[in-house]
């Protein structure tokens, strides 16, 4: 089944990866989350590559866990190299560090740093919606 956005996030920040999944699912934009949308006895890593491969859109929610996470390092690759569109949702003031500065260094990014958070979240919906439109 075809997404329209693949929510990328370190563990740590799974509060607002699933908040930021309801509000984009209650505008109508499909979302692959994990672990919700990996099938039960699934192989993990086949499951995120295939969902990766099948969304019209990444988003990428950024915070300093981010750039210690080898998984979602290994997601923002195999978003480049199937040319998808990278959206990040900043929720921290940090520098994307290492492989992440290489792939994110000329992407421009969704700042969320601010309350409410819930602004924010509107304004990224709109921005998903203007890129599954074009």
């Amino acid at each position: 089944m075809a997404f329209d956005v693949f929510i990328s996030y370190p563990h740590q920040d799974k509060a607002i990866a699933d908040a930021m999944c309801a509000k984009l699912e209650a505008q109508g934009i499909r979302c692959w989350i994990a672990p919700r949308d990996i099938a039960p006895s699934a192989e993990w890593a086949a499951s995120i590559v295939e969902a990766i491969e099948n969304c019209q859109v990444m988003v990428l929610i950024f915070s300093g866990h981010t750039n210690r996470s080898k998984q979602v390092s290994r997601e923002v690759q195999q978003a480049f190299d199937g040319e998808k569109p990278v959206i990040p949702f900043r929720i921290e003031n940090v520098a994307p560090e290492k492989a992440l500065r290489y792939y994110m260094g000329s992407v421009h990014w969704l700042d969320a740093l601010t309350l409410p958070v819930e602004h924010h979240l509107q304004r990224l919906a709109s921005a998903v919606g203007a890129l599954l439109e074009a």
